[in-house]
């Protein structure tokens, strides 16, 4: 290796193991400990890729449920054996996301480390308790594999730079350490953490020849040798596009073993503290008995929320299950630990802070702040008026100007004394960029916040305006949800305008996605899915402050796996949906028996006036009935067996089915054929296109902008090419054929009769078409030059897209033959060999000549 290159990896693995270390509570940042100490191995799992996209991307969707646990390094990194160009992580606050990409960082450092012994030996416990007895992640020979890991806090570059590599180059290179781009040619990991407070430059403010199309992420260098591991909270990645097969998503939804950590916790504080093994087994015991008595089990599974609670109770502070009551706690000790520190008694006298609310936190023992309101007040404003910040450059890390336009120079010091407010960079390699003041967690700035909500009632209407006029969108909408979550234990008021709000703007972004021209498969519902939890959690701490009943506006509801949800949850959803039972405007349902389809039938009826978007999963497969007489629907998605009756298509734009009984789909097809016209987007899965009338439907749905098929079988591929041509807006295409178990071990000489499907189709096409895409069809060399010739051949520009389609071994220079073609733009030209099958991955639009 280069000594350059040597240099640049000696120089991250100091940085970084100089840094790894964790506070042992958000309330005493000076308790550092080595990771090791208070580490417990994290509850990741993968999640379904969601719907994939026939169109040639792929949307997550949150509403799908996980797939399977991950518990190492190659599970996370690798698939197939092949490694990962992408992965998403995202957890809910306080979950422990930037506390497993520091042990991520760790053990990288560990591997690289000359005494970073092999992990296919046995590993020893050297450090005291119980944070080595891991189960999980401790395969450090996988991490050996990459040469670099440049870890980025994106925070740090919110509002002011958009190219991760960019960054990565400027934090080397303002360390005073030389740069090469040949570092790109190396297998590295870009790990960036909390892409949910990253904001993109303002492109009017920037010098920048930013060139972004999406400007919801930052830009990442992709190249098969990097790896970008990007962290955040799940509103983030609701709406992300994923654009390959080598993309993932994973949940971290908390620890394995909360016991485990909240054991780690008690001895590192009591070890501090000089107490004997003895003694902090018997605290240990004590802590548990309460919590059972407190009924707090449910809390103690949020890693932070868990941490705060074991240290509130280690001080002898009075334990609480309302999450107001713990950042209260949490607030008021970190003032008592500022004024220890500085030996005096107060930082002001004025009284008047939480008085004003006090009732709103029970028995809380607040004393701390009651005695120093002013700082508190100002401390609060500063929190919402940088989380409402229009430019949302300085929202979470800003400059001191920004804090002395709501408080004295001597009031930013105290809180800097408290660890309120911080300028400690953590692992972030930029020694300088953006020096940063920032609150110590986003959760304690959402708090601030809420309370800057709660004192200040009689300026409502400024700051709902506030709220409203920056969280705006179906980008931006879920990222009101920590503050709505505290706002509800604190102002019912201005929470129950919040839940309108949100649900207003989530109505008018899938009115928005429905009424759009895309070629893109349509994910309505991920958005909703997140919003509803994020009331539930609201609902459920206004309970836990004992606030008067909350008239919360749920008009988006997903029944989809009551399994899944504690009786808390169910209870607050059965109320919510009681409150809002006649103006519902989409239902996500999933339902496996006839009482939960009773559930959805009484919605529905009630609801005949306002609901517009409906999807519905039957996991029985049987005919049972829902009537849908009276409704307006705009966007219809149906898996299973259900019959519908009275189904009217007048206002329908889009509609998806996917194994549907054939009773089922004659019911469905028969009224769009007849009130169908307005239908732009129209999916069908598992077809097997022998349905006279499918081809009846089709000849009808004059509107038709995008068709997407998923097909068993082509037997009767006669009845598509005859209704192709009368669908005269027809812009995309697209077709997966879903292969039998035959098919995959058949002798392809056999198959033949499948080979001109990608032809044959071409010449029934309307003029209208710009995009056509197969995806697992078995296709010749000669198929896919014949595909060419006829895209050069068209009058407009056309995008061609074959994904995953078998070829035959012997033709696989199908490639050089396209790089010699004149007049197309190829984006993607790929074979990938799975055991004795080639599959080819072609992607390319014509290029009109001038």
């Amino acid at each position: 290796m280069f000594l350059f290159l040597t240099e640049i990896k000696a120089w991250l693995i100091e940085q970084y193991q100089s840094k790894c270390v964790a506070p042992v509570s958000m309330l005493d940042p000076d308790i550092d400990v080595p990771l090791e100490r208070i580490y417990v191995p994290p509850s990741i799992k993968e999640l379904k890729r969601g719907h994939e996209d026939r169109c040639g991307g792929i949307e997550t969707d949150n509403t799908s449920r996980e797939e399977k646990d991950v518990s190492c390094y190659k599970e996370l990194l690798h698939r197939d054996g092949n490694q990962n160009n992408t992965m998403y992580i995202q957890g809910d606050p306080g979950c422990g996301k930037t506390t497993f990409s520091t042990k991520l960082v760790l053990d990288w450092c560990n591997a690289h480390s000359e005494n970073g012994a092999s992990t296919k030996k046995k590993r020893k416990v050297t450090t005291r308790g119980k944070a080595s007895n891991r189960t999980g992640f401790s395969d450090l020979d996988t991490l050996r594999d990459y040469t670099f890991l440049f870890f980025v806090s994106l925070r740090d570059y919110s509002g002011t730079m958009c190219n991760v590599s960019q960054m990565v180059v400027e934090a080397i290179q303002s360390n005073k350490l030389p740069w090469d781009d040949s570092v790109w040619e190396h297998k590295c990991i870009v790990l960036t953490d909390a892409a949910d407070e990253w904001y993109h430059p303002d492109p009017s403010k920037s010098n920048s020849a930013c060139k972004c199309k999406d400007r919801s992420m930052p830009q990442y260098l992709q190249r098969n040798n990097i790896t970008n591991i990007i962290t955040a909270r799940p509103w983030k990645l609701a709406n992300l596009k994923m654009s390959d097969t080598s993309t993932r998503i994973f949940q971290i939804s908390g620890v394995l073993d909360y016991k485990t950590l909240a054991e780690n916790v008690i001895n590192n504080l009591a070890e501090k503290d000089g107490i004997s093994q003895k003694a902090q087994q018997s605290k240990c015991n004590d802590f548990w008995k309460k919590l059972k008595n407190k009924n707090m089990g449910n809390l103690m599974t949020i890693p932070a929320i868990c941490v705060q609670l074991v240290h509130q109770f280690y001080v002898g502070r009075l334990m609480e299950d309302s999450l107001c009551a713990i950042y209260m706690n949490m607030l008021d000790m970190h003032i008592a630990k500022g004024l220890k520190k500085l030996q005096i008694k107060d930082f002001d006298d004025e009284e008047i802070c939480v008085k004003e609310i006090k009732h709103i936190f029970g028995t809380g023992n607040n004393e701390y702040m009651s005695a120093n309101g002013s700082l508190v007040r100002s401390a609060s404003a500063l929190a919402f008026k940088t989380l409402t910040d229009s430019s949302k450059e300085s929202s979470l890390v800003f400059v001191e100007n920004t804090i002395t336009n709501h408080m004295t120079k001597t009031q930013l010091d105290y809180l800097l004394q408290t660890g309120i407010i911080t300028k400690k960079k953590s692992l972030s390699l930029s020694s300088g960029k953006n020096i940063p003041y920032m609150f110590v967690h986003k959760t304690i700035q959402e708090f601030l916040a809420s309370m800057h909500i709660a004192i200040n009632q009689v300026d409502i209407e400024d700051n709902l305006n506030a709220i409203q006029s920056v969280y705006c969108d179906g980008k931006s909408i879920l990222d009101i949800g920590q503050l709505f979550i505290f706002t509800c234990g604190m102002c019912a008021p201005v929470a129950e305008r919040m839940s309108k709000h949100m649900m207003d703007v989530i109505t008018s972004d899938m009115e928005s996605k429905l009424l759009s021209i895309s070629d893109q498969e349509m994910n309505l519902f991920s958005t909703p899915y997140l919003a509803q939890r994020i009331l539930l959690g609201g609902f459920i701490e206004r309970l836990a402050n004992k606030q008067p009943c909350l008239q919360l506006t749920l008009t988006h509801i997903s029944l989809d796996d009551y399994t899944s949800r504690t009786i808390k949850e169910i209870d607050a959803l059965n109320t919510l949906i009681d409150m809002n039972i006649s103006n519902i405007t989409s239902i996500h349902a999933i339902y496996n028996s006839q009482q939960e389809l009773n559930r959805v039938q009484e919605i529905i009826s009630q609801s005949r006036e306002s609901l517009s978007y409906l999807q519905l999963v039957d996991w029985i497969q049987s005919d049972l009935q829902v009537d849908l007489q009276g409704l307006k629907l705009k966007s219809l998605s149906y898996n299973g067996g259900t019959v519908f009756s009275n189904l009217d298509c007048t206002y329908m734009r889009s509609c998806y089915m996917s194994c549907v009984t054939p009773l089922s789909e004659r019911r469905i097809l028969q009224s769009m054929s007849v009130t169908g016209k307005n239908i732009t987007h129209l999916q069908l899965e598992c077809v097997i296109l022998k349905s006279i009338d499918l081809c009846a439907t089709l000849l009808n749905l004059t509107s038709l902008h995008t068709l997407i098929l998923t097909l068993e079988s082509f037997k009767s591929i006669d009845l598509l090419c005859a209704a192709l041509p009368n669908l005269t807006s027809l812009h995309t295409l697209a077709i997966e054929y879903v292969h039998s178990i035959a098919f995959q071990y058949a002798d392809l000489s056999n198959l033949i009769h499948e080979t001109n499907l990608a032809v044959t189709l071409l010449g029934y096409l309307p003029e209208s078409i710009r995009k056509v895409v197969y995806r697992g069809c078995y296709v010749s060399a000669q198929d896919v030059k014949s595909m060419v010739e006829w895209s050069k051949s068209r009058d407009a520009c056309v995008r061609c897209v074959l994904l995953g389609c078998r070829i035959p071994a012997n033709e696989t220079d199908t490639c050089n033959w396209m790089k010699q073609q004149d007049g197309i733009d190829i984006t993607q030209c790929e074979f990938k060999e799975y055991g004795t099958f080639i599959y080819l991955s072609f992607s390319w639009s014509t290029i009109l000549s001038k």
